[in-house]
């Protein structure tokens, strides 16, 4: 996988499932997994799991599938003590680079509205709003449906 600025890049393995879980837990608004839904994640065919090892600690993950000739990605969570050190972007990067791979040709994901960092983020890396969920997640917001040719 990829390595730069004391971020590793990597698959993920079932001794990182602990932090995963913590991380997820700790986004109020965002749809929890369970511990088995993770692990079971590792071992399911098409799926793209990949942490972000920062410093000593994961910083982040990542969750795709692969469904033909499109990653859905599900699931981007960095840590709040690391922000805007790039993580997401090299999760990002990796997995649709990963996906290409596989013979991708789109990438979609699902984004909260009031979520503008993730937005932001997207948007710069070329995925572009295709539609609309209302009311999709817990607090009311609703999900934005963005995607990007690869």
């Amino acid at each position: 996988m990829s390595e730069k600025n004391n971020l590793e890049i990597r698959l993920a393995r079932s001794s990182d499932m602990e932090a995963v879980f913590s991380l997820e837990s700790y986004w109020p608004f965002a749809p929890h997994w369970s511990k088995p839904q993770l692990e079971a994640e590792l071992s399911r065919p098409g799926s793209i799991f990949l942490t972000a090892q920062f410093l000593s600690d994961i910083g982040g993950y990542l969750i795709g599938r692969v469904f033909e000739k499109e990653i859905q990605i599900l699931s981007v969570s960095v840590s709040p003590r690391y922000p805007r050190q790039g993580i997401a972007a090299s999760l990002l990067e990796e997995a649709l680079a990963s996906a290409r791979l596989k013979g991708c040709a789109r990438a979609t994901l699902e984004v909260s509205e009031r979520n503008l960092p993730a937005l932001s983020l997207y948007r710069k890396l070329g995925f572009q709003i295709v539609g609309k969920r209302a009311k999709f997640y817990n607090d009311g917001s609703s999900a934005l449906l963005m995607d990007k040719l690869l």
